[in-house]
């Protein structure tokens, strides 16, 4: 291998997210070079994934409202939130969706009802269109001159020394290494849903920014904290579930068509119970009755060998209703063709979102000097469960705090020292060359990972269930040799993102086997109960000399 670019740029943004977008416009805005890659195409990412009717943020309503809704988020976040981190987001939320305009994305309001998780319904600003937000969004980016994007484009590792990033080394569309010179680097990557089998998520977050990031040297925090939301198996694979539908709810069947629910209910929870809290919020979560629908898919689907899930028939009532969100809902499964009110649809935990990640503190720095993290890459901000609106705000006020701290980080620091090509090509090679002969390929450590995680790490977790995982991923992690796989053909993006996928597996499994309690979507079956004793812990990972470490934050040891 041998690099066949090299690049400058003041600041290195890596996603085209919706945090990624707004750290690149603002950093070209103060006057600096900014690149900003995407593993897809520009406006990627969970920010547009392309199966949902849009997305929005919930806003106070006003000042009174700030305390209220801070209180709200600490509480859904169940002693895991950090406080400071969520009053930030709070406080500039309504500034920052009013500057979305700017990106090209127009902003409307609507109403239905309270966010998931929130007590009180507040001001909900929502945005649609993916096609037409990602042409507004390439006009506005090419007429910036100090913006460059680079589509299809993937980092392979940060460049680094003392504890300061000095590059980075990519692959572009070409497949073609480029040697990347800054001192400066936002990862906006996303989270690593997209490692599950089943998710909805696209293809490009898939963890990549955490294993980069755990090598230069930052911590990662509170990734057993996921959100698993239903997702439709058929008639339209990956169609995400409106919850609010089980208002309408008829019958729940299993893929045998018998009764699904009712036998796996404690005594004291009723269906009718189960079935109307689960309407109330999307992702699944261990605080109320709702929990038991997805732990009974999950049973199933291990049981039986199947992972169709549960079947919903409903009322001729959904037709009916005029609820804004039931009429959107409508609407979006109008537009590939379901008529709920006579059409069954079969339901799974899909994977959705990280409330965990890159740890990161409020001007959106990690541990690593020049190197910064935004949106769901970035972690520490969401307690255990996450309000709905919630994602979307910190990619936009710490996308905006990531792209600030970063410029005056910039401007204050001296050009980075220049790495030969043979050094850097060297040094990545030892790192990704296990010194194994094994002939396991990238494919297959993606596929079986994928498998394994979803039915194994899904909203069911037990150390028998989970342990095996962790063993694999640690016995495939010394044999798969991606140097090997890379001089054997396989693509140097596929064979990589395996490399990485398995690094940021192995500390999501040892988070989720750290954390010995059931608390928020963490639910351990060996654990099933909250454990007052951890209340305020929060897992860290970290690495040393290869080996990735797991421990409660300094200080906070149960």
């Amino acid at each position: 291998m041998h690099i066949e670019r090299h690049l400058t740029c003041d600041v290195l943004v890596v996603g085209t997210g919706l945090a990624g977008l707004r750290a690149a416009y603002d950093v070209a805005a103060d006057g600096l070079n900014v690149l900003v890659i995407s593993k897809g195409r520009l406006c990627s990412g969970a920010s547009f994934y392309p199966l949902t009717g849009g997305l929005g943020a919930q806003l106070p309503r006003d000042a009174a409202d700030k305390n209220d809704y801070l209180e709200e988020l600490l509480d859904s976040g169940d002693g895991i939130a950090d406080e400071h981190l969520c009053h930030i987001m709070v406080d500039e939320i309504t500034d920052q969706v009013g500057r979305l305009p700017q990106l090209g994305i127009e902003v409307a309001q609507a109403a239905g009802r309270p966010a998931c998780f929130a007590k009180r319904e507040r001001i909900l600003k929502v945005w649609r269109n993916w096609d037409r937000i990602r042409k507004n969004v390439t006009d506005i980016f090419s007429s910036q001159e100090l913006l460059t994007v680079m589509q299809h484009c993937d980092v392979l590792k940060l460049l680094h020394r003392d504890n300061r990033i000095i590059g980075a080394l990519l692959i572009d569309n070409n497949s073609q290494l480029v040697y990347v010179k800054t001192s400066t680097v936002i990862l906006a990557t996303g989270g690593y849903c997209g490692l599950y089998k089943h998710s909805l998520n696209t293809d490009d977050v898939c963890g990549i920014g955490h294993s980069v990031a755990l090598e230069a040297g930052a911590e990662l925090i509170n990734l057993e904290f996921m959100q698993f939301i239903p997702g439709l198996t058929a008639p339209v694979y990956k169609l995400l579930f409106g919850e609010i539908s089980l208002w309408h709810c008829q019958e729940i069947l299993d893929q045998d068509r018998k009764p699904a629910l009712r036998a796996f209910l404690p005594e004291d929870v009723s269906l009718e119970q189960c079935i109307r809290d689960r309407s109330m919020h999307g992702p699944f979560t261990t605080r109320d009755n709702s929990k038991y629908l997805e732990l009974a898919i999950m049973k199933d689907v291990i049981e039986h060998h199947r992972e169709q899930g549960f079947i919903i028939r409903y009322k001729q009532s959904i037709n009916e209703d005029s609820n804004e969100l039931v009429a959107s809902l409508r609407k979006l499964y109008a537009d590939h063709d379901i008529d709920l009110a006579k059409q069954e649809i079969s339901i799974a935990p899909f994977a959705h979102c990280a409330n965990g990640g890159i740890s990161i503190d409020e001007h959106a720095c990690t541990s690593v000097h020049g190197l910064f993290a935004a949106g769901e890459a970035a972690g520490g901000i969401h307690g255990a469960d996450r309000h709905g609106g919630a994602a979307t705000a910190v990619c936009l006020v710490f996308g905006a705090r990531a792209a600030n701290a970063a410029c005056t980080y910039s401007k204050q620091t001296s050009p980075p020292e220049v790495l030969s090509d043979t050094e850097i090509v060297d040094s990545f090679m030892q790192w990704i060359d296990t010194k194994t002969n094994s002939s396991i390929s990238p494919h297959d450590v993606l596929h079986t990972l994928r498998e394994q995680l979803w039915l194994r790490a899904n909203v069911l977790r037990s150390k028998e269930l989970s342990l095996p995982v962790l063993n694999w991923i640690e016995k495939t992690r010394k044999a798969y040799n991606a140097a090997r796989a890379i001089e054997s053909g396989y693509d140097v993006k596929l064979s990589m993102q395996a490399f990485h996928a398995l690094r940021t597996s192995e500390s999501l499994l040892k988070a989720i086997l750290r954390r010995e309690e059931s608390r928020g979507p963490h639910y351990r079956a060996d654990f099933p109960n909250r454990n007052e004793a951890l209340t305020g812990k929060r897992i860290k990972v970290s690495e040393k000399d290869h080996e990735i470490i797991v421990s409660y934050e300094e200080g906070k040891r149960p």
